[in-house]
């Protein structure tokens, strides 16, 4: 008897500086098959982005609760998360009131940890997630000023990419006064952190989600 074999999600990371598109590249998913977590609680950047559900959630717990409430959920194709800037800094300031002293950073990474762990859960169900944050400089080996995910505490820094199949650097280059290009770009220059598998994605691409996914899928099938 021949096995099924099981679709796989992919973690799909989004970086960048604010003002990169990152947010609006979510423009062209599908409503009825994505779970949006509005942690940042903004307004939708596209036309007719009001009429897009999402849920924010305030608290760690509302988040974890989400999380576990949909990873077996047959209509969610596409978890996407805003950001995760806002939950790192949500889960610091609930650390702060819970622990006190060096048990605060201890909170935050095993919750971090946890955090990703229901992660996976949708991609092993064959989910796709998409998370979106922010870019710090930080110093690497040799001393140069590198960029990587904004994170908290030392124990994260700099090997949060780790934890995605696939890391998106959100680019703008203004063409004229009238006209700004949108781009993610899917493999690293040595100066940011991009990666894709080989084969995937053009090295330089539009900065439409919907479309990253639909090449995902014909690259997985």
């Amino acid at each position: 008897m021949s096995e099924t074999k099981k679709k796989q999600g992919r973690a799909i990371l989004i970086e960048g500086p604010t003002g990169r598109g990152k947010t609006t590249s979510m423009r062209n998913l599908s409503p009825a098959s994505t779970l949006l977590l509005n942690i940042e609680r903004k307004a939708l950047p596209w036309k007719g982005g009001a009429a897009f559900p999402n849920v924010k959630p305030v608290t760690v717990k509302m988040v974890a609760d989400l999380l576990d409430k949909y990873k077996d959920n047959p209509k969610v194709e596409v978890l996407a998360i805003d950001s995760f800037s806002a939950f790192s800094d949500m889960l610091v300031a609930e650390a702060r009131i819970l622990k006190t002293g060096w048990d605060v950073w201890d909170y935050y990474n095993r919750q971090l940890y946890a955090f990703f762990q229901q992660l996976k859960a949708f991609t092993d169900n064959g989910k796709h997630v998409v998370v979106i944050g922010h870019d710090e400089t930080i110093q690497d080996e040799a001393g140069s000023g590198v960029k990587r995910l904004k994170t908290k505490g030392k124990e994260w820094e700099g090997v949060t990419e780790k934890e995605f199949d696939i890391v998106l650097w959100a680019n703008a280059e203004t063409k004229s006064e009238e006209e700004t290009q949108y781009e993610f770009i899917t493999q690293t220059n040595g100066k940011f952190p991009a990666k894709s598998p080989m084969g995937m994605l053009p090295i330089r691409m539009e900065n439409d989600l919907a479309k990253v996914i639909e090449l995902v899928n014909a690259y997985d099938s």
